[in-house]
């Protein structure tokens, strides 16, 4: 008999495989007591562990850089500096010492405490470190015990990977050719594993409670991770519904990769510019760029956090530079350093905050260490020559730091024409929306700035005062809430009303369901991870302008974001299904309306 467990959506898809249980944690911690003579040889025992542990995490992180961004990459990278911080290292040797117990024992009392500690903080993403912790201690155990991870081959056929959680490690022991999902009794949508899971593209699904007790391993399961469904043991009728959704799923992929070289136009011919955010030079390397219209949004700050030192000026330059250079000629928009919150520089102190979300980030920070703002814009005014650069401002809130911005930059490019060293293309100052008491004072900007970016993620978790990692309120996060698209709109006309360009660079300008809404409202710049270009275009070729204006006005009409979802899967299921029938026209070309309003 079929039974329904509800979990968290993390990951997009649907699965359909028998369900494999996997254990992974501390279960067996050998116990003995060690004499005063032995401690020296047992601390030796712990040091060689670590180093084996690091040595793995190394080989992980080396073989997922072609399935993963730099930034998703960087999961690993955080495990690696808590290995080798000698603080974490010298509290499991102090265990051994002082209470003489063996190094497993030591490991797993340290671990229990580095969880506890990070479980109490206040910043949702310093909490999410305690799952890191205690996959460093599976790790660091797994080479005390000499038991190495094999990758799980199913023999051969496919599978559900489930677990108590999912952990970075994780992804080295999976048979990518046969996994077919991922579900979690704990773990949340922004937990590492869920990330991991979006970038490997395998559905899942989080926090099904007692799922390893619910349901037995073998047992036959489809996962839904579009809506955090897991139907144990389906019946025949519900079977034949999921293996139609894969395959109507497989069908637009296939007409997604067909839509990526076409051009970025509603059917009705409106041009749209799809642009990509990236965080390296090693990214670029990877876009298909005759795809894109170019990079709406490099994310500076992770060049300055993978290193232990400020980079110079010169090394800034150097770096731009090759950017531009990898971008072959399309514009390119560098975010000023935006550090603060999650992001955090190891080699720079920053201060101890209730909450840093709300804190001092961003330009905050470049205005009050106008050293490392000034230096950064040098180094990419230098690097310009004669390519198109856009600078983005992050979290501005009014006028005032716009205005010393502007000033600053200007200041610059003189000193650099007075050098001869004046960029001979195409330089635009831009200023992100994210703060909602900007959206009030745009008017005021605008003869400032030369464009806007919108960062979505930001607007809306400020605007409905939800931290979107905190567990209890995360639901609340909704960007399809009414407010927003008011907020959206505003946005919109307070930009079209100075004839400055707009863009869109939060999570939804990735979300083919938004793309519609986004288009009606106003908006005709969208920037967003690489990997969801092709379906986004297929969405702006699958409406007109009127179409999409329309959806719009509905949308603004109604009272809630249920009703708002709605409306746009109805709407897009509806093009996709016309889409998958052949009867999709392209661009400037009448629309086949069978059932279509």
């Amino acid at each position: 008999m079929a039974r329904r467990l509800r979990g968290v959506a993390a990951a997009p898809g649907i699965a359909i495989a028998p369900l494999v249980h996997f254990h992974g944690g501390m279960e067996y911690i050998p116990t003995r007591a060690v004499a005063p003579e032995e401690v020296e040889r047992e601390v030796g025992r712990l040091r060689e562990a670590i180093d084996h542990a690091a040595g793995g995490i190394h080989k992980l992180r080396a073989e997922m850089t072609t399935v993963l961004s730099d930034r998703d990459a960087m999961i690993f990278d955080a495990q690696l500096a808590l290995l080798n911080d000698r603080t974490f290292q010298a509290a499991m040797e102090r265990v051994v010492r002082d209470q003489l117990v063996n190094c497993e024992v030591a490991l797993q009392r340290v671990i229990a405490e580095y969880e506890k500690a990070f479980e109490a903080m206040q910043d949702a993403a310093m909490r999410e470190r305690a799952a890191d912790v205690r996959d460093v201690g599976r790790q660091v155990l797994g080479a005390l015990m000499e038991r190495e991870r094999k990758v799980y081959t199913a023999g051969g056929q496919d599978y559900i990977f489930a677990a108590d959680e999912f952990l970075p490690s994780d992804t080295g022991i999976l048979d990518r050719r046969h996994i077919r999902g991922i579900v979690t009794a704990r773990g949340g949508k922004y937990s590492h594993g869920a990330i991991l899971a979006r970038s490997l593209g395998i559905p899942a699904v989080v926090a099904v409670e007692d799922v390893l007790i619910k349901v037995q391993s073998g047992t036959q399961v489809a996962l839904d991770g579009d809506n955090g469904v897991v139907v144990a043991e389906p019946g025949e009728e519900e079977l034949v519904r999921y293996r139609q959704l894969v395959a109507e799923r497989q069908d637009v992929e296939r007409k997604v990769r067909e839509a990526r070289f076409q051009p970025a136009a509603t059917s009705d011919g409106v041009s749209v510019e799809l642009l990509v955010n990236v965080e390296s030079v090693r990214d670029l390397g990877q876009i298909e760029l005759d795809a894109v219209a170019g990079i709406g949004l490099f994310r500076t700050e992770f060049a300055f956090m993978e290193r232990r030192t400020f980079p110079t000026e010169e090394e800034q330059r150097a770096m731009y530079k090759n950017a531009l250079e990898a971008a072959r000629g399309k514009p390119v928009t560098f975010r000023t350093l935006d550090v603060g919150g999650e992001k955090v520089l190891s080699y720079f102190r920053m201060p101890e905050e209730r909450n840093p979300q709300l804190g001092w980030r961003g330009i905050r920070i470049g205005l009050d260490w106008p050293d490392l703002f000034y230096t950064q814009i040098r180094a990419i005014l230098r690097a310009a020559g004669e390519h198109h650069v856009r600078i983005l401002l992050p979290m501005v809130s009014g006028y005032d730091e716009v205005r010393r911005c502007r000033e600053a930059v200007d200041q610059i490019l003189e000193d650099l024409h007075a050098a001869g060293q004046r960029p001979r293309g195409k330089v635009e100052l831009g200023a992100m929306v994210e703060i909602p008491a900007f959206v009030h004072v745009m008017d005021q900007v605008l003869p400032l700035v030369d464009f806007f970016s919108v960062g979505t993620n930001d607007l809306v978790q400020y605007s409905l005062a939800v931290d979107r990692d905190n567990p209890r309120v995360a639901g609340l996060y909704d960007p399809f809430q009414p407010a927003i698209l008011r907020i959206l709109r505003q946005i919109a006309n307070a930009a079209a009303a100075g004839g400055k360009p707009v863009a869109v660079c939060g999570e939804i300008a990735g979300d083919h369901h938004f793309t519609p809404l986004l288009l009606g409202l106003g908006y005709r710049q969208l920037s967003m991870a690489p990997v969801f270009v092709p379906r986004v275009k297929l969405a702006v070729r699958g409406f007109s302008l009127g179409e999409c204006r329309e959806m719009a006005d509905a949308a603004l009409a109604m009272t809630s974001a249920a009703a708002i979802r709605g409306l746009l899967r109805e709407r897009v299921r509806a093009a996709s299904a016309a889409m998958l029938a052949g009867s999709l026209p392209g661009p400037g070309r009448e629309r086949m309306s069978e059932g279509r309003p």
